[in-house]
């Protein structure tokens, strides 16, 4: 009778204990710091994301090409200095770099609302405005997610960059569909000001950090730091599965991530005619597939990352080109089926943005990270390519002809990196399946702190 009752008291335990693993990242400290500092950074950027374009559509009278521009000269920043980002990150203490970062962030916030109050708002701020926040965020990333090896253990690493990938997309439901709303009722300028109050929040728990110094390279100076960066390089190169990543990530943000830069709010504004507050919760949609999406990948943790992450670009050009196509239909199912199908691009999203950093930190030793994570950001700079290219393109042809054929360009790039990597889709990474698999006991352990099998790397603790 007693081995009855135990029985399902087990099964009860193990399913709690699956359950729990999802948030197991955030029982050390360190990491919750970098995580809370993620969310009211992610909150203010969301909201952003809605403002920006609409505030050039009104300074534009709605020019495609103008907008495209803006977005171009966002992401620009990072091909100039993607690389030499990674260079400094890996050379310097990460913890100082993030702490400038998010303070660059919330000045450049404050400044923009400052000019919004004062009446002085012209076109060309806006562009050199965004190229200064674009340099921040330059050095931004690479720091951030350089930390994530080092504070949590190896076979957490994939949970923790879904749950900062959660965070990014609960922030998106709540930060889009705010700003949306606060734009429909109370206008741009009072939006920006809420902007920069938020992002000053998320530079105190950035501050608390206590993370340990990685390794760092002995030698100083230009010509040592251009050396590491071609050594970073050609460490990249050797690696088929960081080289299917970075093909990946060309096709995903030159021709994907534009949906949101540029064709989103055309969507909204001229094909769907759905305004301001329209616009956020299309996006806030986009959060709600994606937040699923990242919990899933925080609990599953697949492994073969070199074999989802073309395949998620082909899938992610497909939603793409039948969303658009929805919108062709008449009457309420030409808003309706366009809706339901943001769910499916953000699931898709953000599930190749958490695993493709996740299969970067795993692949890279800890004093090269920086420079590692640097050239995906030289591939998130070709959304400057894809704004400028597709505002040009809508313009002339229009948004949903251009969208289409983006579309396309996903599908074909993503089964081309397929086939022809055959090193990056044999690629798997570290999961908990094992871990979890062993039951309640093991998954009941206190956390401890395991060391990255890398040279140089620095442990965090968990609490």
């Amino acid at each position: 009778m007693a081995d009855e009752t135990q029985e399902p008291n087990a099964a009860v335990g193990r399913k709690q204990a699956v359950r729990f693993a999802m948030f197991e990242s955030l029982r050390f400290r360190d990491f919750r710091l970098i995580w809370l500092g993620q969310t009211s950074h992610a909150l203010a950027l969301w909201a952003q994301m809605i403002a920006l374009p609409l505030l050039v559509l009104e300074l534009t009278d709605n020019s495609a090409a103008q907008l495209g521009g803006v977005m171009a000269a966002r992401t620009l920043p990072t091909l100039v200095l993607g690389v030499w980002a990674g260079v400094v990150v890996d050379w310097f203490d990460r913890r100082s770099i993030l702490i400038a970062t998010k303070w660059g962030s919330f000045l450049l916030a404050v400044l923009f609302a400052v000019l919004l109050v004062g009446g002085w708002m012209e076109l060309w701020m806006v562009y050199a405005w965004v190229v200064a926040r674009g340099s921040t965020q330059a050095f931004d990333q690479p720091a951030r997610y350089s930390m994530v090896p080092t504070i949590l253990p190896t076979h957490l690493v994939t949970n923790g960059m879904a749950l900062l990938s959660s965070t990014q997309n609960v922030m998106r439901i709540v930060g889009a569909a705010g700003a949306g709303l606060i734009a429909e009722f109370v206008g741009l300028t009072g939006t920006f000001i809420l902007i920069a109050a938020i992002y000053g929040t998320g530079v105190i728990a950035i501050h608390m950090l206590r993370i340990a110094d990685h390794a760092r390279p002995d030698r100083t100076g230009l010509r040592a730091m251009t050396r590491g960066m071609a050594e970073g390089a050609k460490f990249a190169v050797k690696r088929p599965e960081i080289r299917g990543v970075l093909l990946t990530s060309l096709v995903y943000f030159a021709f994907g991530m534009s949906y949101m830069q540029v064709f989103a709010p055309l969507f909204a504004v001229e094909v769907l005619d759905i305004g301001r507050g329209g616009l956020g919760m299309m996006l806030s949609i986009t959060g709600m597939g994606a937040l699923g999406a990242a919990l899933f990948v925080a609990n599953k943790q697949p492994t073969r990352l070199g074999l989802i992450l073309p395949l998620d670009v082909a899938g992610f050009g497909i939603a793409l080109i039948l969303f658009t196509g929805s919108t062709y239909l008449p009457g309420t199912w030409g808003l309706a089926i366009p809706m339901a199908l943001m769910l499916v691009i953000g699931a898709l999203q953000t599930t190749f943005m958490s695993l493709s950093r996740s299969l970067m930190v795993q692949a890279a030793p800890d004093e090269m990270r920086g420079r590692i994570l640097s050239f995906v950001s030289l591939d998130r700079s070709m959304m400057a390519f894809g704004g400028a290219a597709g505002g040009f393109l809508a313009g002339a042809y229009g948004v949903q002809v251009t969208q289409i054929g983006f579309g396309i360009v996903c599908i074909v790039g993503g089964l081309a990196v397929l086939v022809m990597t055959p090193g990056f889709r044999s690629f798997r990474g570290e999961g908990t399946t094992q871990r979890r698999s062993s039951g309640v006991a093991d998954a009941q352990k206190p956390a401890t702190v395991e060391p990255v099998a890398t040279p140089g790397t620095a442990g965090g603790s968990g609490d």
